[in-house]
């Protein structure tokens, strides 16, 4: 029984922060809907490169993350922001170490917040999950999502993110 309690509330948790649009509010029953302080929501497009130690991994290894990923972002609309700000057009984060031991690192700007993480999609693909969180100054708060992902064998870096302006932290 506890351990059921505590998957339904593991599961209510990540419903209540999955990303999705703005503005649903928490009452609104649509897990795709954002909490009302969500103020707007501006798509991204990812591009990059991921530079291992040595030869790109195959396939048949399964994901290799190790190396550098440098994640180019574009801002194709401000969707519902209006603007979008300056300086979020590329992140470099490393890879080092193995299993338990695997590290994500990335040099962030004085009081940013963020949460690296990195798993594999299947058939030999590596996928990053990176949030980051930093004040606007005027009370709000600017959260990034960024989810790139790269194929065996390439060095190609794809994928797609969210900007996102909140009324409070996050």
């Amino acid at each position: 029984m506890r351990v059921q309690t505590m998957s339904l509330m593991l599961g209510l948790a990540l419903a209540a922060c999955s990303p999705g649009e703005v503005g649903g509010g928490d009452d609104s029953g649509d897990d795709d809907l954002l909490p009302a302080e969500a103020l707007c929501q501006a798509e991204l497009t990812l591009s990059g490169t991921f530079a291992p130690p040595g030869t790109p991994p195959t396939a048949d290894l399964g994901c290799v993350p190790q190396g550098t990923w440098t994640v180019a972002v574009t801002i194709p609309s401000a969707g519902d922001c209006g603007e979008v700000p300056a300086g979020i057009d590329q992140y470099v984060y490393t890879v080092t170490g193995e299993g338990r031991d695997q590290d994500v690192t990335y040099t962030g700007e004085a009081g940013e917040e963020f949460t690296l993480s990195i798993h594999a999609g299947g058939n030999g693909e590596c996928e990053g999950s990176f949030e980051h969180i930093w004040a606007a100054g005027d009370g709000t708060f600017h959260v990034l999502l960024l989810k790139p992902y790269f194929e065996p064998g390439t060095q190609a870096m794809l994928g797609t993110g969210t900007y996102q302006l909140w009324s409070e932290h996050p």
